[in-house]
């Protein structure tokens, strides 16, 4: 074959050109300062509490009645001193003993639910019922009753934050129980794993989003 039909293997020179005008592209450019306050989410935000703070006492010096509509200042002043005088301190302490507990007498009774449903077939059809008859009522409607059987106090209160908790809770953890590959249920079994250790060893990990999941929305 003629060398002419051969294609070339030398290399290509390299080919260099030079800008032809101006002093190039502009890669990066500071923005004004307006703008990056702007991109600031945190003053954002800042700057709507403020405003809202001052439309709430525009309106409260408007209506002119401490009584009905207090104003921003007047409530800020009355929160700094009942912190000062303790007074606030103890009323949320007392507040959060209570929520918590309800949410502990709820979670408490959420777990044997649970665990009985587990367990027996008919305790599986105690929750689905018990669960169809309360859960869809509101823990605030049982207040009355729950006046009537435990009075004016603490029992009425931690009896209707356990309410709202149970049904949440003892769902979730069904769930999740229910939800348990068999696999794992096998290898409890070959470990000989019953009752309350197939549950904790077992069917607690393996549930544990369901579980954290009731939590939460409890």
């Amino acid at each position: 074959m003629p060398d002419t039909l051969l294609p070339s293997l030398a290399p290509r020179p390299d080919i260099r050109r030079t800008p032809t005008g101006g002093s190039g592209l502009v890669v990066q450019r500071s923005l004004p300062l307006g703008e990056r306050l702007n991109n600031m989410s945190g003053l954002r935000k800042v700057f709507l509490l403020i405003a809202l703070a001052v439309i709430w006492e525009a309106y409260a010096r408007w209506v002119d009645n401490e009584l009905l509509f207090p104003t921003f200042t007047a409530t800020i002043q009355a929160m700094l001193t009942n912190i000062a005088n303790g007074v606030l301190p103890a009323r949320i302490w007392v507040s959060l003993r209570i929520l918590l507990m309800g949410y502990g007498v709820g979670i408490a009774v959420a777990a044997a639910l649970t665990c009985v449903a587990v367990g027996f077939r008919l305790g599986a059809d105690l929750l689905e019922v018990l669960t169809a008859m309360f859960n869809p009522l509101p823990a605030i409607a049982l207040l009355p009753l729950a006046m009537i059987w435990f009075g004016l106090g603490t029992g009425s209160l931690v009896f209707v934050l356990a309410h709202s908790v149970v049904w949440a809770v003892a769902l979730n953890a069904h769930s999740g129980f229910l939800s348990v590959p068999r696999t794992l249920r096998m290898l409890g079994r070959n470990y000989n794993l019953h009752g309350i250790r197939y549950i904790r060893k077992i069917l607690v990990p393996a549930a544990f989003p369901h579980i954290l999941t009731g939590l939460k929305i409890a």
